[in-house]
């Protein structure tokens, strides 16, 4: 009779820490909206490599089509072939509620596009704000951020 009520006050216990109402886990926050100038979603597409800028309280993800995304695997330069595209997605961070010290995306703040054109040509496309406008730039902060997410390799994992 003993073992009864234990393996009853154990079915018990697990039933009722079940029953607890599960937290919001998805961060829609985070995540980019259609927008009229922004025709496909980066998010969808393969995470090459991720950064977080403390000073800055950033944090960004390289994103490549498939094209782009198996060059980054086996190549350690920028020549990606025709019709790559890389998406250079960075958002605000924001306190992680369910791990103590962590941070996670906040909202987007822009959406850098580089497209790998014919005959060697490369476009440089930014978006910002809620909506995701295309911004202008200079050409030499344009020349410089396309470099800069150019120089990126991929993240090695195991």
């Amino acid at each position: 009779m003993k073992n009864y009520s234990i393996y009853l006050i154990l079915a018990l216990i697990l039933i009722v820490s079940c029953q607890q109402k599960s937290q919001k886990v998805l961060n829609v926050e985070a995540s980019i909206q259609k927008s009229d100038e922004l025709k496909e979603n980066p998010l969808l597409m393969s995470p090459i490599t991720s950064s977080i800028q403390p000073k800055k309280k950033t944090m960004s993800t390289l994103y490549g089509n498939d094209i782009a995304f198996n060059y980054a695997k086996t190549n350690f330069n920028s020549n990606y072939p025709q019709n790559s595209t890389l998406y250079e997605v960075t958002w605000m961070q924001k306190p992680d509620e369910l791990w103590f010290g962590a941070n996670i995306p906040k909202e987007v703040l822009s959406v850098e596009k580089i497209t790998f054109l014919d005959k060697g040509i490369i476009a440089y496309e930014m978006f910002q704000g809620k909506t995701l406008k295309r911004a202008k730039m200079d050409e030499v902060k344009e020349s410089l951020r396309r470099d800069t997410i150019l120089s990126q390799r991929m993240a090695v994992s195991p």
